[in-house]
């Protein structure tokens, strides 16, 4: 396929002077671009994150009749890039250019792009902010689909996070609750692994969670009792009980 420093040589010859193209650090370094069909149409896009004036800006070029132009060029969030990425979110027929910007030393904003008569648009409107994220075709019930669902990982204490799945329904991001009980099974080995190292209710709490989401109700109970059992019962006893009581009637 194209070679990266052929792209980075066309990406440069339509950057602002002192344009510079951003570099990602995981999960390993290389150039943010890459080309993807975002259209739709069988031909390729090229793809590029820039940083100009200490601001971040995405470019896209098309090719036409042997000939690169610039199809748009976006202002971007934060001061770098932690994710960039081309996949299908909202089709399986078209990919959608996925970006994080980072905002904060453990934190990224993310953005969902689709293409548009206008160019790229952002599919989220507001402000959504993570510290970990895997976007793939996440098996359910029926299989995969040939779209992709976004798994969020949002920091809380220590090694906790938060996990949201979501995928596109319609007009919009809902959660992917028919991927929960595949899902949630890695967050809940996540949660034992950390368990064997530290005893925290913490962690019991959130590896409730996911017993609760991939159905071991029996698991998710002897959770809750071993964050009951802890000093300081995380999010609270009350919360505990109250969760208890629900999941205790299924």
């Amino acid at each position: 396929m194209w070679h990266n420093r052929y792209l980075m040589d066309i990406i440069k010859m339509f950057l602002p002077p002192g344009g510079e193209i951003i570099q990602l650090d995981k999960p390993f370094e290389k150039p943010a671009m890459g080309m993807a069909d975002l259209d739709g149409d069988g031909i390729l896009e090229l793809i590029g994150a820039y940083k100009w004036q200490g601001e971040n800006y995405i470019i896209v070029l098309k090719c036409y009749s042997g000939a690169w132009h610039v199809a748009d060029t976006i202002k971007g969030k934060g001061y770098n890039i932690t994710y960039f990425n081309a996949l299908p979110i909202t089709s399986k027929h078209k990919n959608n250019l996925i970006v994080g910007w980072q905002v904060g030393a453990i934190w990224s904003d993310l953005s969902v792009y689709e293409w548009t008569d206008m160019g790229l648009k952002d599919l989220i409107s507001e402000n959504k902010y993570y510290s970990k994220i895997e976007i793939k075709d996440i098996r359910s019930t029926e299989g995969k689909d040939g779209t992709y669902e976004i798994a969020l990982w949002i920091h809380d204490t220590g090694d906790a996070y938060k996990v949201e799945v979501y995928r596109w329904s319609g007009d919009k991001f809902v959660l992917a609750l028919h991927v929960y009980p595949y899902y949630f099974k890695k967050v809940a080995n996540y949660y034992k692994n950390l368990l064997k190292e530290m005893d925290s209710p913490v962690y019991w709490y959130y590896l409730a969670d996911a017993q609760i989401k991939t159905g071991n109700i029996q698991g998710a109970l002897e959770s809750i009792n071993r964050g009951l059992d802890s000093k300081y019962p995380y999010p609270s006893r009350e919360e505990l009980m109250k969760l208890k009581a629900q999941i205790s009637k299924y």
